[in-house]
């Protein structure tokens, strides 16, 4: 058994200062995250942060604890601060203003090679250290042995980039040349990268300058006094709402299609949580050995699962701040999916870190059986290739997601087209993608016959059908999970599971060629690369759907004549007119 995390006793504690000064400060900071994540998404130079929004910003106590976060990428979220922890580790007093670090080590904090952290440090007037601001943003490449680096094919670390171990980006405001150098020459397109990370340099800073202005504003002592209260008052919020919780344990397991390299072997992860008055433990326990393929689960993803799970079981008006894991315990052993030892390669760990939050939601779902839905799609089918803009014939790496269908729930149909649990990315604008690549955007569309038939039926997903229409090959890497209608999104309450993924090869005679979940394929010019996501799960008995639900579906084009037959009991000939 490996302990990652135990969990703290949680007491109700004496506030340092007052209720009301606390949520002004806890607001500003918040806005502070928000303002962050504008002026990076305006400012960057990719199609990956500028549309898919593939980023996150986040404000620190000077101990390297999240204070306040923008709530954009749950699953980046809780690995900031494991980052900027391993930096303090390393740097200690040699801290200085003007400095800017950046992380991206799997092993020391970060959780994927692509996803780079900056940290800027916060002094006060005195020049005393009171806080970091942190920007973390995804890089569509950052070296490594394929265009796009994560790949579930990579059987080590070291296959996945540039390994940047918590270095100096810039000392006291002189930019570090030969750091940079060495980053320019082992990327594909390097001024996309450099124009990324200058917005990220540029976010941090205009949020450290805030920082700087509130502590300036109430004094350092009295903002760290409301920080130490917004931690202690999460705390004890995240306990009490536990407390309300029956105790007992609560398991639940899931399985991967595959690891990447061994197509036939499913990997099967497993969570029991058990809860015991205010505190609660995740135990992993049970969990499959590591992958010989990319999809491992570092530390710090893995603790942004636990995280996103807490706070999916409190009220809204808690503050999502390291205080909330105050009453959490994580076991995890080490060597298994969920804590890889070095140098197992981590870079496609999203995958398995959304299927594994799915199996975390489901066990926690028998502890609130009212918050409960039947599985969503958690798949991410995803194209990565090398292109090139028909405008200006510079090169660069596209990386494109679509979303699945949530699953249906007691009070709800599921929500189509939606980047589901840790993941919150948009879908790039077709408009974007024609005009930075050779290709042509030629479906965008809800997936027909993909949602989990049920009174209340699962999202639908999403269809995106990509054309070569350069003159040359087009090579591309293609991933998906839950391709394997074995494990396709379950129904609950006798709703029927969501329909699996598809990733095709459409060539010009029309004809559709399966592509393996995971893996390299090359499309001739003309061709179509086609991703198709599953749906969710479908809740409770489909003869108790109203027929005025399926006539709408039917009506809509989402729902085939012969699938409101098999599914709905419906006539083909009343389909075919419900249709119109």
């Amino acid at each position: 058994m490996t302990l990652l995390a135990a969990a703290q006793t949680v007491t109700e504690t004496p506030r340092r200062i007052d209720p009301i000064t606390t949520e002004v400060v806890r607001h500003s900071l918040e806005t502070i995250a928000e303002e962050m994540g504008n002026a990076l998404r305006r400012t960057a130079l990719s199609v990956v942060v500028k549309d898919m929004r593939d980023y996150s910003c986040a404000v620190f106590d000077a101990r390297g604890r999240m204070i306040a976060a923008a709530l954009d990428i749950p699953s980046l979220l809780a690995s900031m601060a494991p980052a900027l922890q391993a930096a303090l580790e390393k740097w200690g007093d040699e801290i200085h203003p003007g400095d800017v670090i950046l992380s991206n080590h799997p092993y020391m904090g970060a959780c994927q090679t692509n996803d780079i952290n900056m940290f800027v440090p916060v002094f006060d007037k005195g020049d005393l250290l009171i806080g970091f601001t942190g920007v973390i943003a995804h890089h569509a490449d950052w070296g490594g042995r394929i265009a796009g680096t994560a790949a579930a094919q990579s059987e080590s670390v070291f296959e996945e980039g540039v390994l940047m171990p918590a270095l100096k980006y810039e000392v006291r405001g002189v930019p570090e040349r030969n750091l940079q150098d060495i980053i320019a020459t082992n990327v594909r397109h390097p001024a996309q990268n450099q124009g990324d990370l200058r917005a990220q340099v540029a976010a941090g800073r205009s949020g450290a300058r805030r920082f700087a202005e509130l502590a300036e504003r109430y004094g350092s002592d009295v903002l760290q006094d409301a920080i130490d209260d917004l931690f202690d008052s999460t705390a004890f919020r995240t306990a009490r709402e536990l407390g309300r919780l029956p105790d007992g344990s609560y398991r639940a397991e899931g399985w991967l299609d595959n690891d990447g390299v061994h197509f036939d072997d499913p990997v099967r992860m497993v969570v029991e949580v058990t809860i015991a008055g205010e505190a609660i433990t995740f135990d992993f326990s049970g969990s499959d050995p590591q992958m010989s393929g990319g999809m491992n689960i570092p530390n710090s993803t893995l603790r942004s699962v636990v995280h996103y799970s807490v706070k999916c079981l409190m009220p809204p008006d808690v503050s999502f701040n390291e205080g909330s894991l105050a009453p959490v315990s994580i076991i995890a052993p080490e060597g298994t999916v969920v804590n890889p030892v070095f140098p197992a390669a981590v870079g496609d760990r999203h995958l398995a870190s959304q299927r594994l939050a799915s199996i975390v939601t489901k066990a926690l779902a028998a502890a609130a059986p009212d918050r409960a839905s039947a599985e969503w799609f958690v798949g991410w089918p995803v194209l990565i290739c090398e292109s090139r803009s028909p405008k200006s014939g510079d090169g660069a790496v596209l990386l494109a997601n679509i979303a699945g269908g949530a699953g249906g729930s007691e009070r709800a149909d599921g929500a189509s087209g939606l980047d589901v649990h840790m993941g919150n990315c948009a879908i790039i604008p077709a408009e974007v993608i024609e005009t930075s690549y050779e290709l042509r955007v030629e479906r965008y569309e809800l997936r027909v016959d993909s949602a989990g038939a049920g009174r209340h039926r699962g999202g639908y997903g999403i269809r995106a059908d990509y054309r070569n229409v350069s003159a040359i090959p087009l090579r591309f890497l293609s991933e998906a999970e839950q391709t394997d209608p074995r494990f396709a999104p379950a129904g609950l309450g006798g709703g029927a599971a969501g329909r699996a993924a598809e990733l095709r090869l459409i060539d010009e005679t029309g004809a559709e060629h399966p592509l393996p979940s995971k893996g390299k394929g090359v499309a001739q010019p003309g061709e179509v690369v086609s991703l198709r996501a599953g749906g969710g799960g479908g809740f409770g008995p489909a003869d108790e759907r109203p027929k005025s639900a399926v006539a709408r579906d039917l009506r809509r084009g989402l729902l085939s004549p012969e699938a409101a037959r098999d599914a709905y009991g419906w006539s083909l000939d009343e389909a075919r007119e419900a249709a119109g």
